[in-house]
């Protein structure tokens, strides 16, 4: 086997096969200070799950490194979406600070469905375990736009968002550092790290504890009572809705110098949330845990296998209460009596892959592998007065999949092709609903064969041109099939028939380099359609004032098709240029009365432009300016305030600046300051952003 097939890149953005980094200018930087990460190891490629360049996949991968992640202003919102979010082809919207980032991948708009959130190389349970990982624990984040089924499974329609968690490495060291910022907001983090011989470890804490902010206010509560969507007072934060969640992070590793390795990660948070009112929560003590066992053994030089494993535990109780309405005199009324004690949980998830690399000489590589996962839910809800079980939901979920894939050199190497296909079958079973006639229907099955296939051609040291071609598919959320809910103020309505969502998607890009400037450019189009696109919506409860329903169908579909750019420019030795834009058109099709409308959360334009200024010896600053055009909440485009949210643009900067202590102590000081201009606008629906916060830290390293 070659060495440039072995050579594995860890770290920076990969733009369909061309390499550069997103943190702009490298520069100089201290020795030892925590804004500065060690060597990063070698990784398995996620477009390809090979041990191949980067350089050499033909699929759109861009990738964010620690050191990057660092350098970022610091968010007020802590979650793996606002680390991507300046990426082409990414579009981000946020809920309250424990809910999910919403990452909605090349235009495909719900986030739920068709994003698939993975940790380590394991698919998630869904999007909203993804806050378990706390920033500080990242080592990387590789984002793979196009639909990415036949290899990660169900729920890649638009890509896959794959985190790498940290691991430790000679020199890491110690770190303390201490974070206030507004809202009243504290943030506390340790960590320790290293590597020595065979072995690496490495463990941390991070606290974020905050008073909060109105994220659901009165004021919209009201507005969109007024216009008939009563169904969101009554959840309205009366005072700041304060938020606690603590996370550890810990990983152990082993590799010999055969290239053996094995590796076990874990990431733990716990954490809690009122909801702005008297008696409401919307977590209260939760706990989520995500863990993964790698295990990796080359066969001589003809084969790589390997083993990825891992348990995934989510558990949040809530209490609800009747919230606020408006009386005749339009006078506010809170019912702060509790009414209802839910559980989200406990729900178990348990992955399981086995693959194996063999190198059929020194121009290919076949792939072949098999995944199984099998999911415990349960969902019930306590009257909180008597403790009486009003409604219970449970069922289990079986997959299992298997996936072959083949990638081929030619020309020296200046040509790549892959060609992939997937199998998935999946059972649910152990069914049971009380609010349902039937309360044990019979079990359920599916199936579904999806294929993803691309080449790229190097077409001398300045340009690289690639293409690919690829489906997805979803089966739609279990809790839509089978759970009929009417306790509470959100009812559900099951529906059984749902079919799979499909989705099939082509590209073409171009990588190019430009010598005599430093620039990069990176330009990919694409072009896809949804079938049997599933959509749901919250109606207003006829029976219940203030409540609401949530209901699915499947619509007929959605055409889609964009733009994405990204460039860098290096100006002088220390400042740096970027900028990305993605210019997109979702609409619906098929459906009558929807055709034409926007696709929900896919807004027609996105992107960001920034300067970074990088000077250990004097300071160190990142300034961003961030931008969406409008977007729906719903696929009806309902064309009300807050479900229509409005373009926005927001201005991003931290400064930074490593003070050598001692031979090996670096003392770091940082600002940080999101939404400078103090902008208004919608996170998601009638949750807002909470306007400008400002963030100062004070860290400490200790270098061994």
């Amino acid at each position: 086997m070659s060495s440039a097939r072995q050579l594995v890149v860890a770290g920076g953005l990969y733009l369909g096969g061309c390499c550069f980094s997103m943190a702009f200018a490298q520069g100089p930087a201290v020795a030892g200070s925590p804004l500065t990460t060690a060597a990063l190891p070698e990784m398995v490629v996620t477009a390809t799950k090979t041990g191949v360049d980067p350089a050499s996949v033909p699929f759109t991968v861009h990738s964010v490194d620690a050191t990057e992640i660092q350098r970022q202003p610091q968010p007020y919102l802590t979650n793996i979406g606002e680390l991507i979010r300046d990426l082409p082809g990414v579009s981000v919207g946020q809920v309250y600070p424990l809910g999910p980032p919403w990452i909605q991948l090349r235009g495909t708009g719900y986030f739920v469905g068709r994003t698939i959130y993975v940790v380590d190389g394991l698919p998630l349970l869904e999007p909203i375990v993804s806050t378990t990982i706390h920033p500080n624990d990242v080592e990387r984040i590789d984002v793979v736009l196009g639909p990415s089924s036949a290899l990660y499974g169900p729920n890649a329609s638009g890509g896959v968002v794959n985190v790498i968690t940290r691991r430790g490495a000679p020199g890491m060291g110690a770190t303390g550092a201490i974070a206030y910022g507004s809202f009243d907001t504290w943030r506390p983090q340790a960590s320790v790290g290293g590597g020595s011989g065979d072995m690496d470890y490495y463990l941390s804490y991070s606290g974020d504890i905050s008073n909060g902010y109105p994220f659901n206010p009165v004021s919209a509560g009201i507005e969109l009572w007024d216009l008939g969507q009563r169904q969101y007072l009554p959840s309205a934060t009366l005072t700041d809705a304060a938020y606690e969640k603590h996370h550890v992070s810990t990983s152990l590793g082993w590799r010999n110098a055969q290239g053996a390795s094995v590796r076990l990660a874990a990431n733990y948070m716990n954490a809690d949330q009122d909801a702005g009112q008297p008696n409401r929560t919307i977590t209260d003590d939760g706990d989520q845990l995500i863990t993964s066992l790698t295990a990796e053994v080359p066969v001589a030089d003809t084969a790589i296998v390997r083993f990825r494993g891992g348990y995934q535990y989510f558990n949040r109780p809530s209490t609800n209460t009747g919230g606020l309405t408006l009386d005749g005199a339009r006078n506010l009324v809170l019912n702060s009596t509790p009414t209802l004690s839910g559980l989200w949980g406990p729900r178990t998830f348990i992955p399981l892959e086995l693959q194996t690399d063999l190198f059929l000489g020194d121009n290919n590589i076949l792939t072949g592998g098999v995944f199984f996962s099998h999911l415990d839910d349960n969902r019930s809800n306590r009257s909180a007065a008597t403790g009486q079980l009003l409604s219970k939901s449970s069922w289990k979920t079986d997959n299992l999949a298997f996936y072959l894939q083949n990638q081929t050199f030619l020309l020296d190497d200046r040509l790549s092709l892959v060609a992939g296909l997937r199998h998935d079958s999946w059972k649910y079973y152990d069914i049971f609903d009380s609010g349902s006639t039937n309360r044990t229907p019979p079990d359920v099955s599916k199936h579904y064969t999806t294929y993803r296939g691309g080449a790229r051609f190097q077409v001398n040291d300045q340009l690289a041109l690639r293409g690919s071609a690829g489906t997805a598919f979803w089966p739609g959320a279990t809790i839509w099939f089978f759970q009929n809910l009417s306790t509470g103020m959100t009812w559900r309505e099951a529906n059984p028939n749902l079919d799979p969502e499909k989705t099939w998607m082509v590209d073409l890009g171009a990588d190019m380099q430009f010598p005599t400037t430093g620039a990069q450019l990176g330009l990919t189009a694409y072009y896809g359609k949804i079938t049997d696109m599933v959509s749901y919506r919250y109606d207003e409860n006829p029976d219940l004032p203030g409540g609401s329903i949530i209901r699915t169908q499947n619509l007929g579909g959605a055409e889609i098709y964009g733009l994405e750019i990204l460039g860098t420019q290096p100006i002088t030795e220390h400042l740096s240029f970027r900028a990305s834009l993605t210019l997109n058109r979702s609409r619906i099709e098929d459906t009558g009365t929807l055709d034409g409308n926007q696709l929900r959360n896919a807004p027609d334009y996105h992107g960001s432009i920034g300067f970074q200024y990088l000077n250990p010896t004097l300071v160190n600053a990142d300034l961003r300016l961030r931008f969406s055009d409008s977007r729906y909440y719903d696929d009806e485009n309902t064309d009300l305030p807050y479900f229509l949210m409005d373009a926005y643009e927001t201005l991003d900067l931290k400064v930074w600046r490593d003070w050598k202590v001692a031979k090996d102590l670096t003392l770091t000081t940082s600002l940080s300051a999101i939404n400078l201009l103090d902008q208004d606008y919608q996170l998601e629906l009638h949750y807002v952003a909470p306007g400008r916060y400002l963030e100062g830290q004070v860290a400490l390293h200790y270098a061994f």
